[in-house]
């Protein structure tokens, strides 16, 4: 029989299992997520699948549809424009407060950065997945510093919400760790109105990429299921 603590650590597992296969896009947009298969290939019950189903639901990464299951979610343009948008005004005021240091006990440069910063010098090849996971730390690192958990906490989740869309941005770059460098270099020496003009650029940069990430035909525009059918219709490149 499986203790409390053996129950919690499956749950966790699976939770942190199907969630970095959603953030990672595995799953196709629209796709219907099938519990037992997930159950199956994790090698659990359907009862920890279907608790971190409905977590993943809470955070906004999937949907579901009554009487018919959950289904992974699509974001249109807008969504990530918006998403973008909430994100830069929440990093911004963490920045704003450490320029005006209403902080207690602040201390001068940010120290998540600085270490972040030591491990971007010694890569050569960055993956995109890195680059993705950088511009995480970096949002995650500011944010943190606000001294505000539900800032911290909703600045995480459109991270993860944002991910694959941060993956194929740093797809579509020559050099997409350069900002990042320059960015984290600002944090790490305290650089605070430096820090904040980067972080505006690394911003308006995204925005103005995310029309031609989408015109890569990366994200389907997947109907809503309908009588138990999913209309996929996607975007074409005009970039071909």
């Amino acid at each position: 029989m499986q203790s409390k603590s053996d129950n919690s650590n499956i749950i966790k597992r699976v939770y942190h299992s199907l969630k970095n296969s959603v953030i990672s896009n595995e799953f196709p947009a629209g796709e219907r997520l099938n519990i037992e298969m997930l159950a199956e290939d994790l090698r659990v019950s359907i009862t920890p699948v279907r608790e971190s189903l409905l977590r993943l639901v809470a955070e906004g990464l999937i949907t579901t549809v009554p009487k018919m299951g959950f289904f992974m979610k699509t974001l249109s343009e807008s969504d990530i424009r918006n998403l973008y948008e909430i994100n830069y005004l929440l990093v911004d005021w963490s920045v704003s407060c450490l320029i005006e240091d209403k902080i207690p006990g602040s201390i001068i440069g940010v120290p998540e950065l600085t270490v972040l910063q030591k491990r971007l010098t010694l890569i050569n090849s960055p993956t995109n997945e890195l680059v993705a996971h950088s511009v995480r730390q970096i949002f995650a690192a500011c944010a943190k510093r606000s001294g505000n958990s539900e800032i911290f906490q909703r600045v995480e989740n459109a991270s993860d919400r944002l991910n694959y869309v941060r993956i194929c941005e740093a797809r579509m770059q020559t050099a997409p760790l350069d900002p990042l460098m320059k960015i984290v270099q600002y944090g790490s020496e305290g650089d605070y109105d430096m820090l904040r003009t980067s972080l505006t650029a690394q911003f308006d940069l995204s925005k103005r990429m995310l029309p031609h990430v989408m015109r890569q035909g990366i994200f389907p525009a997947v109907a809503m299921p309908k009588e138990g059918v999913i209309e996929t219709v996607t975007h074409k490149s005009h970039l071909d």
